[in-house]
């Protein structure tokens, strides 16, 4: 099989468990977008802070970012699909989620707003001390702003997110998905990236979904694809591609429904997957 595009999660898989890139991966990655590979982000990263790791590769295709709910071209900022979680039920959700006590981010494509004050390194799934200096490069705003009543400030400004990133206990999280699931609310999913986190997305969105939107925009097949990932919110993906491929420290599940598994973040698996299916 000749393979056209590969599609990367970033935390867990491109990056280190320190949260940097390897010179090697980068090489690498970027060896592949100048030879005419397609290569795309496919992140729960908000799109700021996709874009900026983006153009160390010199990606010239559209990114997926919040898990799906925003894709956009990098090198013009053209937006191919956006979906939203509508203000009203985005307030509930909010509501929900402060009477379980936990820390609640609304993912904007350009701002966040939270319940609390995040420090950098509490939001590496998001963005990390490395990336804010991509960030700070590049001038691109990703600003973060805290309200102590934040379903009130979501219902008088009408934010409508395409994701929540939520952090907390993993009883309060368990208790809390619970709590939504049961309730009348409609129109959202709940995944998540790791064992302290909850990520709520619109309904009917995941990285499959904006593979999906990429791969007609580049008219690949989807047996041309290679999609590599290491966490529950990469499943939809790694089913999905014509070549779903598993880090090495991925969950076993996870491990289990690809159809490859290649080496963990920290042993450049990212690398090992370039050059086993794109002969990097």
């Amino acid at each position: 099989m000749s393979y056209k595009l590969l599609a990367l999660d970033v935390d867990g898989t491109l990056l280190k468990s320190n949260h940097t890139l390897s010179k090697l991966t980068q090489q690498v990655i970027a060896g592949l977008v100048e030879r005419g590979i397609h290569v795309t982000l496919a992140t729960g990263r908000a799109y700021p802070s996709a874009k900026s790791l983006a153009q160390l590769f010199h990606m010239q295709v559209p990114l997926i970012t919040h898990d799906g709910a925003f894709v956009a071209d990098p090198r013009t900022d053209r937006v191919l699909y956006a979906k939203r979680i509508p203000h009203e039920v985005a307030a509930q959700i909010t509501e929900v989620l402060v009477a379980h006590r936990l820390d609640i981010m609304l993912l904007h494509e350009s701002y966040a707003v939270t319940n609390r004050s995040w420090r950098w390194k509490d939001i590496f799934p998001l963005l990390n001390a490395w990336t804010i200096r991509q960030l700070w490069r590049e001038q691109y705003p990703m600003k973060i702003q805290a309200s102590s009543s934040l379903a009130e400030y979501v219902r008088v400004n009408k934010v409508a997110p395409p994701k929540f990133y939520v952090t907390g206990e993993p009883e309060r999280l368990t208790a809390a998905q619970s709590a939504l699931l049961k309730s009348p609310l409609k129109g959202f999913r709940i995944t998540a990236s790791g064992a302290n986190n909850l990520e709520i997305l619109p309904e009917g969105v995941s990285k499959a979904s904006g593979l999906e939107i990429v791969s007609a925009e580049l008219k690949i097949a989807t047996e041309q694809i290679v999609a590599v990932g290491d966490n529950f919110n990469d499943a939809e993906m790694i089913r999905f591609a014509g070549m779903g491929v598993a880090m090495g420290n991925a969950p076993d599940d996870i491990k289990q429904m690809a159809q490859y598994v290649t080496d963990t973040n920290d042993q450049d698996g990212v690398v090992s997957v370039a050059r086993k299916f794109f002969d990097a």
